[in-house]
């Protein structure tokens, strides 16, 4: 954790996201089709990340191993951004951006500050993770520059409790894959051994209340501008 190439991946990852955020901004390019790719170049992602996470099947052919299966914060993401180009209620895309924009950026910003794939050039699994990390970053970016979604106080409650909710079927997922050793939402145990507050040296009650503490300050964090912001805009009666 935060070797050499580490950093340079992180360095890297945040000029190329700058770069494009720039280069769209300047350029005035229709953002629902770079939403549109960002969504493709994510299935892809994921599709070749799937690929990599087959195992054969003892009824012949092949499946996914069972911790493969994405119920991790930046997996759903990827489902709920799908969801928003198909659905057509407006309000609905409304919620689901809302709650896209703390979740990829916060999510794949921890996943990238804790890679468990690890850093490794050479390694094809890395450069899977990076990528689709970095592209979650930049899509929530976009959504929070370029259409500037809600990120009111009534959106983060919201947001709070669609966090509980995921995290609640999260937690079942582990409870009812447990033969085969999934940790979505990393509620089972810390992502990586010997992390300075996210561990089990005081017990599994503890780790799990600091998680959701540390989740829900994070999540509290990227919207308190914007609170900020409405309040002044707010009249006094």
């Amino acid at each position: 954790m935060f070797t050499q190439d580490h950093f340079i991946w992180l360095g890297a990852i945040a000029a190329v996201i700058a770069v494009v955020l720039i280069i769209i901004k300047k350029c005035n390019l229709p953002n629902n089709a770079v939403k549109k790719v960002a969504m493709v170049l994510l299935i892809l992602i994921k599709l070749f990340h799937w690929s990599l996470s087959m195992k054969e099947s003892s009824h012949g052919g092949f499946i996914l191993t069972q911790s493969q299966i994405a119920f991790h914060l930046c997996g759903l993401m990827i489902y709920a951004i799908i969801a928003t180009h198909i659905i057509k209620n407006e309000k609905a895309i409304n919620v689901l951006q809302s709650f896209i924009v703390p979740c990829t950026i916060l999510g794949a910003t921890m996943a990238l500050l804790i890679p468990t794939a690890g850093v490794e050039f050479a390694r094809t699994r890395v450069w899977e993770y990076m990528l689709c990390h970095a592209v979650l970053i930049f899509y929530g970016l976009d959504l929070l520059i370029i259409e500037k979604v809600d990120l009111s106080f009534k959106a983060f409650v919201t947001n709070l409790k669609l966090l509980a909710g995921t995290a609640l079927f999260a937690f079942f997922m582990n409870s009812a894959l447990e033969e085969y050793g999934p940790n979505f939402f990393f509620l089972r145990q810390p992502p990586m051994e010997n992390l300075p507050i996210l561990n089990l040296n005081n017990g599994w009650n503890v780790y799990v209340v600091t998680l959701a503490i540390i989740a829900c300050t994070l999540l509290f964090l990227i919207h308190l501008p914007f609170i900020i912001r409405d309040k002044r805009r707010t009249p006094l009666k």
